[in-house]
């Protein structure tokens, strides 16, 4: 009898299922597997009672023996798609599917400095190192490469230029190897905030009684309040100012300097400021603003620095009469 290929027996399979069960199974499957399924089906003959019968038992028994398994091993499903879709369709979806995984883990490793990897990775074997420099996003991988020492970098960048296939023990061996990395920067890492100018941007955008919170900070520290209240002399607060205070303030500013400044401002402040101006002078502004065209956000932010450290001058001359709260008002 002559031997029957895996398309051959997949037909026998399924003309022994019966219609309906062939028909979910047809469901699952890609355009090109039905056209050649249902060809292979169509044409079928000769098949007798026993070959029938020991295609079925060969499935069942392949079943039993891996429906236990919770998850796939990389041997385990080279073997079942070898069989489903041949030996070169089967080996690049098993690379992918396993190669996909590792790259979700080493999402996280985008985080983490290339010199704190790098240091990791050091006494790590170079196969190692160049698995890991393949699957890193490239200029990740660069960053790394860069910071491990330099008299190894052309034989890592030829082991990575050679890999193609990787076996699932290095595979592992990596996995394990990222771990204890993740592990170790978790350790050693450190949140940092400048505590001082998050709360001056929080008073700053307080839609209570700025000046009575203020006192109340003071009554705990006045260190601290004092620190606070230097870092309020925000750009955002000029649209708290009166007309009169904009309107001095500008007659101290070059006008490239303001419109520079307004460049991607806040809009509560850009119309405060335009609004408190003559006509003239504020349609002036505008159009500085747009002969400016794209300017990059640091000269805009410089800009602002500036004239915010004219204000803090002014107003500490008492120069200016700028309110860093509002003035309580009585009837």
């Amino acid at each position: 009898m002559t031997e029957r290929s895996d398309l051959d027996r997949a037909a026998i399979l399924m003309l022994s299922m019966g219609e309906a069960t062939a028909a979910k199974i047809m469901a699952r499957l890609g355009r090109d597997e039905v056209q050649a399924l249902s060809q292979r089906m169509a044409k079928l003959s000769g098949v007798s009672t026993a070959e029938a019968k020991s295609v079925m038992q060969g499935f069942f028994e392949h079943y039993r023996e891996h429906s236990g398994i919770s998850a796939a091993s990389r041997q385990y499903l080279e073997k079942t798609l070898d069989l489903a879709l041949g030996k070169r369709l089967a080996r690049g979806m098993v690379d992918s599917i396993y190669g996909d995984a590792l790259r979700q883990e080493l999402k996280a490793l985008q985080w983490v400095p290339a010199e704190t990897l790098a240091r990791f990775f050091r006494n790590e074997h170079p196969q190692l190192q160049a698995v890991l420099l393949a699957f890193l996003p490239p200029e990740n991988a660069s960053a790394v490469l860069g910071a491990l020492p330099g008299e190894a970098h052309d034989d890592l960048l030829y082991r990575v230029a050679n890999l193609k296939e990787v076996s699932e023990q290095v595979l592992d061996e990596l996995k394990a190897t990222l771990a204890r990395c993740l592990q170790f920067v978790s350790e050693q890492s450190t949140a940092k905030v400048d505590g001082v100018r998050q709360a001056a941007d929080i008073l700053n955008r307080y839609q209570g009684d700025r000046g009575a919170l203020m006192e109340m900070l003071r009554l705990h520290d006045q260190d601290t309040a004092g620190m606070v209240a230097d870092n309020m002399y925000d750009f955002l607060i000029l649209a708290r100012q009166s007309d009169e205070v904009l309107q001095a303030l500008v007659q101290e500013v070059p006008t490239e300097t303001l419109a520079l400044a307004l460049k991607g401002a806040d809009a509560v402040v850009r119309d405060a400021l335009l609004a408190a101006l003559p006509k003239r002078m504020a349609q002036g502004l505008e159009d500085a603003q747009k002969a400016m065209g794209l300017v990059p956000l640091s000269r805009a932010e410089q800009a602002r620095g500036e004239i915010m450290a004219l204000v803090r001058r002014l107003h500490e001359e008492q120069q200016l009469n700028f309110q860093l709260f509002e003035e309580k008002t009585v009837s």
